[in-house]
């Protein structure tokens, strides 16, 4: 039988998709991204990629 969730465990993967897409778009971090010869998709790729996590999270959580 499955354990029941703790009350803040859908939080915690929520959590996660933030601090990754802080980390991506509000650090110095985001050079590597927007570099100069760096393909014009890129930027795209990296919205694809929190917007699936974000996903992830949504499923995790039980799409609450």
């Amino acid at each position: 039988m499955k354990r029941p969730p703790e009350p803040d465990a859908p939080v915690m993967p929520s959590l996660l998709v933030f601090a990754v897409a802080v980390l991506l778009f509000g650090s110095p971090l985001r050079r590597l991204w927007l570099a100069e010869g760096a393909p014009g998709y890129l930027p795209f790729a990296v919205w694809l990629g929190v917007i699936l996590l974000g996903g992830w999270a949504a499923h995790r959580s039980g799409g609450r």
